[in-house]
């Protein structure tokens, strides 16, 4: 029996009359893109997208479709419907099946670069969307508007609305866009928001609003190392970065960033934020400090060679 079954489904997969047995009827109609437009945005040759259609509307197989280019942008066209833009400008392509034909306007609007705006996004659980900003452009730099763009991320950090991105829990992300030929990786950090970063445990980002005036400090005492810390000072919008993170006890990478430390701390370690008097403002200053300890091990045989997390800290 299940040879036989078998046997029918690529019967209706490549032939007319297995089609018809298995309830779908003759082609009726071709559908390419959007309203029979294609937005191409690669230099490589990239395949048009085609439905054939039954008259009730059943998708059937696009094998026997053929292409031909008639008029506009001179561009490369595979009888199977493979194009090449190698220049901006619009393109007719003639598509036949039979005696069914439709005419393809294809859009070449070649991407040399995608550019990301502002390097990380830091994010908020709970915080309204924010504006994934990120631009095309073409060989000469000119951005590029019509745009056919794919994304790939973890939607467990992260979800995205209309190019829109809200935090759906802590961690971090990669955001991947691919637009033609290239791609780019947009990060994004996701943050919670907490009242300390007294007893903060393995693998949470915490992030603790900080309000000072000029001359004043705040201080948070930090559990031993293993694990480090990465900490990050961040202003709110439309604030200055004046303020100033020190931490003490703790031995930390070198760091060109003012407002950011990789450590280790010793036992008694604090992290401090401080806005310094010389700094002139008479507003004061406000923002976030955002701190993350690094996960532990996840086995306990790697627990017990590396020291990491051996005492029975427990992850978040």
């Amino acid at each position: 029996m299940m040879r036989r079954s078998t046997a029918g489904f690529v019967g209706c997969a490549v032939t007319f009359f297995a089609a018809v047995a298995c309830g779908t009827g003759p082609p009726a109609r071709l559908i390419a893109g959007i309203a029979d437009t294609v937005v191409v945005n690669g230099l490589r040759p990239a395949q048009l997208p085609m439905q054939v259609l039954d008259a009730s509307g059943h998708v059937l197989p696009d094998t026997g479709v053929r292409y031909q280019w008639t008029s506009g942008l001179p561009i490369a066209v595979s009888t199977k419907g493979a194009v090449t833009c190698t220049h901006a400008g619009d393109a007719t392509v003639h598509a036949s099946l039979g005696t069914l034909a439709t005419r393809i306007l294809v859009r070449c609007r070649p991407v040399h670069e995608i550019r990301v705006v502002g390097g990380v996004l830091n994010l908020f659980v709970g915080d309204p969307p924010q504006d994934l900003v990120f631009e095309a452009v073409d060989s000469a730099g000119r951005r590029v508007t019509e745009v056919a763009a794919r994304v790939r991320y973890d939607s467990t950090v992260v979800a995205l609305e209309r190019w829109r991105i809200r935090a759906r829990a802590p961690g971090w992300v990669a955001v991947e866009i691919s637009i033609g030929d290239q791609w780019a990786f947009y990060p994004v950090r996701v943050w919670e928001r907490a009242s300390t970063v007294d007893g903060i445990r393995p693998g949470q980002h915490l992030a603790v609003p900080v309000r000072l005036a000029a001359g004043e400090m705040r201080s948070w005492q930090l559990p031993a190392s293993p694990p480090s810390y990465e900490f990050n000072l961040l202003p709110d919008h439309g604030i200055p970065a004046t303020a100033r993170l020190a931490i003490k006890g703790a031995n930390c990478e070198r760091s060109s960033d003012p407002l950011s430390r990789w450590c280790f701390a010793l036992p008694g370690a604090s992290v401090v934020v401080y806005y310094p008097r010389q700094a002139g403002a008479a507003q004061p200053w406000s923002g976030s400090l955002a701190v993350f300890r690094e996960s532990c091990p996840r086995s306990k045989r790697e627990r017990r060679r590396t020291g990491v997390c051996a005492g029975g800290e427990s992850p978040s």
